[in-house]
Order: C-alpha cells, then sequence, then structure tokens
C-alpha cells in the first residue's frame, strides 16, 4: 500500500523553536520570580498556590531543557521525510523524538495539574463565600484525580509492551490499543479543565457592584488564561488529526507541534497563573495616566476615584458562616469596595502614589 504524498514540513526551524522556547521559560519564570518579589514587597504570606506555581515553574524548566535537547539532537525539528504511519520510518532519530515525546506527555501533565491547583488554591484564598469554597474543594479534586489518573495512564498506555511504543506502527496498534482513546479523552478534558478553571471567577467578579471600567480591569486579570486555553486546543488538534490517520506531515513536525504547544499551554499557563498577583509590580511600571489613556481608546469609561482604580487581590480572612462574612463587608466596607463578602480590594493608585513620592523626593 503506498504512503500518502507529504505535504511541505512544518515546525522545521531549529532556530525558532529553541528562540521560541527560550523566550517563553523567560517570560514565565520572570513572573514567578515578580510573583515573589511582590508578595515580599508587601510583606504578604506565601500561600499554597505560590509554592504549586514553583513546582510547575521547575517541570516546565525541565521540559524546556527537553525540547532544546530534541532539536540539538536532530530529534525535533528536522523533517525525517516520512509519515508517522510509514514503516520505514523507524530509526533511532525517530524514537529518540517518541522517548522525549513520552517525557513530555507525562511531565507536561503533571505540570498542567499543578499550574490548574495553583489556580484553584489562589482562588480560594481570594474568595471567601462558603458556598464558593465548596464548590473549590470538588474542582481540587477533580483536577488531583485527573493528574494522577492520565500520567498512570501514560505510563500504562501499553501495559506491558511498553517497547511496542518505538516499534513498527503495526506492532503499536496491536499492543497500545487504548492508547489512542485514552489521548483522545487527555487532550479533550484538558481543555474542559481550562476552559471550566478559566471561567470560575467570572460569575463571582459579574455580581460585584462596581463600575464597568473596574469589571473589565478584573476580568481582564483573570482572562489571562485564554491563551492557555488556545495552546491547548491546538495540541489537541494536531494529535486528533494525527490519531485519525489524516496526518501527512513529516512524522518528525508532528511530534515537534506537538511537544512546543505542550510547552507553550505549560509556560502560557504559568505567566496566566500569576497574572492577579502581578498587580502591586504593574502599578509602580505602568503609571495610572498611561493606563487611563490606554481604557479610553478602547472605549472604557474612566474615573478618577481610588476605588474605581484596578484592584489586588489579598487574601481575606476564613469565615465559617454567613454572619461572619458579613461582619468582614462591614469591617473592610470602608475602603470602598463593595461586595467585599468576596473579596478584599486594595487600589491602583496605592504603588502609583508610591512611586510619584518617591520620584519627587
Amino acid at each position: 500500500m503506498s504512503q500518502p504524498q507529504l505535504s511541505p514540513p512544518e515546525y522545521d526551524s531549529p532556530a525558532a523553536l529553541i528562540a521560541g522556547s527560550v523566550i517563553m521559560w523567560v517570560v514565565s519564570t520572570l513572573c514567578v520570580g515578580l510573583r515573589f518579589y511582590s508578595k515580599r514587597w508587601k510583606r504578604q504570606g506565601y500561600i499554597t498556590a505560590d509554592w504549586l506555581i514553583v513546582a510547575a515553574a521547575i517541570f516546565a524548566t525541565g521540559m524546556t531543557v527537553m525540547e532544546i535537547y530534541g532539536v540539538k539532537e536532530h530529534a525535533l525539528g528536522y523533517p525525517l521525510g516520512a509519515s508517522i504511519e510509514d514503516p520505514k520510518a523507524v530509526n533511532g532519530r525517530l524514537n529518540k523524538a517518541k522517548h522525549i515525546e513520552l517525557s513530555f506527555l507525562l511531565l507536561g501533565i503533571a505540570t498542567l495539574g499543578l499550574i490548574k491547583l495553583s489556580v484553584c488554591f489562589l482562588f480560594w484564598h481570594l474568595f471567601a463565600r462558603v458556598v464558593f469554597r465548596r464548590f473549590l474543594m470538588v474542582w481540587i479534586a477533580i483536577i488531583i484525580a485527573w493528574t494522577l489518573a492520565f500520567v498512570v495512564g501514560g505510563l500504562l498506555e501499553c501495559g506491558s509492551h511498553l517497547k511496542a511504543i518505538f516499534g513498527q506502527p503495526q506492532e503499536y496498534l496491536d499492543h497500545c490499543g487504548s492508547a489512542i482513546p485514552t489521548g483522545y479523552a487527555m487532550v479533550g478534558s484538558d481543555v474542559a479543565t481550562d476552559l471550566i478553571t478559566l471561567l470560575i471567577p467570572i460569575p463571582v467578579v459579574l455580581s460585584m457592584k462596581m463600575d464597568r471600567r473596574t469589571r473589565f480591569l478584573t476580568l481582564l486579570t483573570f482572562m489571562m488564561g485564554a491563551l492557555s486555553v488556545g495552546a491547548s486546543v491546538a495540541k489537541a488538534y494536531i494529535y486528533i488529526k494525527a490519531s485519525l490517520g489524516l496526518w501527512t506531515s513529516d512524522a518528525i513536525s508532528m511530534l515537534t507541534g506537538l511537544s512546543i504547544w505542550n510547552l507553550a499551554e505549560v509556560h502560557i499557563g504559568i505567566i496566566a497563573a500569576c497574572g492577579p498577583t502581578l498587580r502591586p509590580i504593574l502599578a509602580r511600571i505602568i503609571p495610572t495616566e498611561s493606563l487611563r489613556s490606554l481604557l479610553s481608546r478602547m472605549g472604557v469609561s474612566s474615573n478618577t476615584s481610588k476605588q474605581n482604580e484596578l484592584p489586588s487581590f489579598v487574601k481575606m480572612p476564613d469565615a465559617d458562616s454567613a454572619e461572619q462574612l458579613q461582619a468582614g463587608a462591614e469591617k473592610v466596607g470602608s475602603k470602598g469596595a463593595d461586595g467585599v463578602r468576596q473579596y478584599e480590594m486594595d487600589s491602583w493608585d496605592d504603588a502609583e502614589s508610591e512611586r510619584r513620592g518617591r520620584n519627587h523626593v
């Protein structure tokens, strides 16, 4: 049976792959560093979400090193000249690419699980509403189960015939029949859990009494995770298309596409998870006047009152009852933030005033 004609190679620029991997790693690592600097600067204690994102950043560093190693060894980024379904394509270079891809799969799932858990624990500390925390308890348990299930599933996809992954295509089909359905479930549930985690804070923010501009900025802070959802969708598209036998591109190109989009999803997820905690740093860098000018161009109304600036988020005291929540709302109500049963807000102008004071001196 003749093999289908290969389409033009993709993901075949080694320099671009290395540069993209390094840039994503630098930006995500910088965000994690700024997150901890912000905590220290504001004299805030470290929470569970912070340590989870550190663990995710360490795993992401390992994935970045593997991507660069794969390119240097010509296992990624260099076309093979045959599709992954071609028996003649099985050689040392392709097998090395498959080893890297298997490592990416297992480490990527673990890293994504840590990122999702970090975001959930951040929501736990930000939002004190009892009903909301009950939902988060269930969702955190689901994320833990999702991570463990697919890490174990990836290790056991071929049962006791793990070497079949690196053998002939027919050998893979004979011993790894459950791998493809498991892969569908993994990429589909990855997109779904990303999307649900992204949408979790929206009802809380929309229920708060705040002006349109502040609501827009608050939602924008949380919606950075949409970029991670986009990367997971791209990865799912490549996997599903290849599994259905519709991929007519080079075998190395396919594995490279999966690895680079997996890496992108991880790094973008780390950046998005750090977004809500970086407000104090951004406030020191971006003058309030520049922010107002930008928002005016976007058609978002501006208000110079302090409480209408971009909020930062700090941990609310734990509350065991609606009465305690209401008491907390009354206690911080003088700060000008309605709906503080959900979270307490400091204004963007806090850091801006400090910055002006330093410049004046």
